[in-house]
Order: C-alpha cells, then sequence, then structure tokens
C-alpha cells in the first residue's frame, strides 16, 4: 500500500506537511512515487490558490497591519515555489534515472550478430578530397618559392 501523505489544515500547516511528504518521496518504491507526487502536487496547487485570496486579502488589511501580511503571504508564495521546484528537481532524476535503467535493460537483452559480407567503406571521395588537398599544397609551395626567386631577382638587381 503507497505511503500517504494526509495534508490538512492552514497554509503554513500545509507547507510544512508537504515538506514532510518530499521526504517521504525518496523512500516510497517505484508503484506508490506517482501517487505520492501527485499529491503533493495537487496540495502546491491547492496552496496556490489560497495564496492568491490572501494576496486579495492582505490589500484590504488595515494600512498599518497590510505590509506585514504581505510580507507572510510573500515568504509562503516562496516556500511554495521552493517546493515546486523540489518536485520538479526530484521528478527530472527520477525521469532521468528510470530512462537510464531502460537503456540498460535494452542494451542486456539486445543480440548482437556480426558484420554481414558486404560490409564496405566508401573511401574514393576521400582519396579524391586528400589529393585535391595534396595539389593545393604542393601549389602553395609553388607560389611561395616563385615569389622567394622574385624577390631574390630584385635583391639582386
Amino acid at each position: 500500500m503507497p505511503p500517504k501523505c494526509l495534508i490538512l489544515g492552514g497554509t503554513p500547516r500545509q507547507v510544512h506537511e508537504i515538506q514532510s511528504c518530499m521526504g517521504r518521496l525518496e523512500t516510497a518504491d517505484k508503484q506508490s512515487v506517482h501517487i505520492v507526487e501527485n499529491e503533493i502536487q495537487a496540495s502546491i496547487d491547492q496552496i496556490f490558490s489560497r495564496l492568491e485570496r490572501l494576496e486579495i486579502l492582505s490589500s484590504k488589511e488595515p494600512p498599518n497591519k497590510r505590509q506585514n501580511a504581505r510580507l507572510r503571504v510573500d515568504q509562503l508564495k516562496y516556500d511554495v515555489q521552493h517546493l515546486q521546484t523540489a518536485l520538479r528537481n526530484f521528478q527530472h532524476r527520477r525521469h532521468a534515472r528510470e530512462q537510464q535503467e531502460r537503456q540498460r535493460e535494452e542494451l542486456l537483452s539486445r543480440t548482437f550478430t556480426t558484420n554481414d559480407s558486404d560490409t564496405t567503406i566508401p573511401m574514393d571521395e576521400s582519396l579524391q578530397f586528400n589529393s585535391s588537398l595534396q595539389k593545393v599544397h604542393n601549389g602553395m609551395d609553388d607560389l611561395i618559392l616563385d615569389g622567394h626567386n622574385i624577390l631574390d631577382g630584385l635583391r639582386t638587381q
């Protein structure tokens, strides 16, 4: 049976309960990890909707309490965004780990065969390219030699 994360109460308490559920994600088995992730995501979504209402209510507070109320709402919003990021990071690591396991299994179950007898290596283009480069190299050497000879001729005049 999957470990249930029971999340109740007010928003600050709910944030702390989500944090404890995040710790359970690491120890959850493969079947229940999705359930725990979904419960955490649902709670985070619920908190975000509550925070929107709290923002509206904080703007209706008396001026002397308004700044403190907004500060608390902003702190809760930051905490919930941090939890959302942590959940996404966990999901990303889990997906990468599952993909590595699939690739490992695929590699281990693959049957290898010998090469076909029709194996050929297309070398004609490579040989032509190499000979063209060799001709260009020789041509540059000739140009440099001609330039050197011209300069020597000018010096002797």
